[in-house]
């Protein structure tokens, strides 16, 4: 078990050096994944969204990352009021102000996320990373490019069902090898 655990911590510190030296242009492969995943979380921060609602939302960071978090709908005032998807915080109005005048906006530390960016090594590897307060993120998915479509959908799936239920009888890492997710990891 000792030794499993040093070959994940090894496994995870050099993903953050390939996601740390990122990609000098995002290849086709990607965009593709970018792109997927946002269109099936389908609600961007600064939607509009009917009042009420709460789901989760997604938002391009750096245009080579995206955050996947959960959100609500804030009515944005003014004379012609809408209501829009932010944060699920008490703020998350401050956010989609932001977001929308294009300013680099950081998931607050009140709420759970996603994020998945691009580094290379010997192949252009896509990475999802789970942050939590003010917690380093922990690796959660690694894999190729090239292969990891279905792979990486069902990580991002896997991943919100954690944040919606957060057991507190297992951890994260361990839930995500019950739900056949963690084993792309290295």
């Amino acid at each position: 078990m000792f030794h499993i655990r040093l070959l994940e911590l090894e496994a995870e510190i050099l993903a953050k050096e390939e996601a740390a030296r990122g990609l000098s242009e995002l290849t086709p492969e990607c965009i593709f994944l970018l792109d997927s995943v946002e269109q099936e979380i389908e609600t961007r921060l600064g939607d509009k969204a009917p009042p009420g609602w709460r789901g989760w939302l997604s938002y391009r960071r750096h245009k080579d990352s995206l955050l996947v978090c959960r959100g609500k709908s804030f009515n944005i005032g003014g004379m012609f009021s809408k209501h829009c998807a932010g944060f699920d915080v008490a703020n998350g109005a401050d956010a989609i102000t932001d977001y929308q005048r294009g300013f680099d906006v950081s998931p607050p530390q009140d709420i759970d996320h996603l994020l998945l960016n691009f580094g290379e090594g010997n192949k252009t590897r896509a990475f999802l990373w789970y942050g939590e307060n003010i917690a380093a993120y922990k690796l959660i998915f690694e894999a190729s490019t090239e292969e990891c479509h279905n792979q990486l959908q069902n990580a991002v799936v896997d991943a919100c069902g954690w944040i919606l239920k957060r057991p507190k009888h297992t951890t994260l890492m361990d839930y995500l090898k019950q739900a056949g997710t963690q084993d792309s990891t290295t």
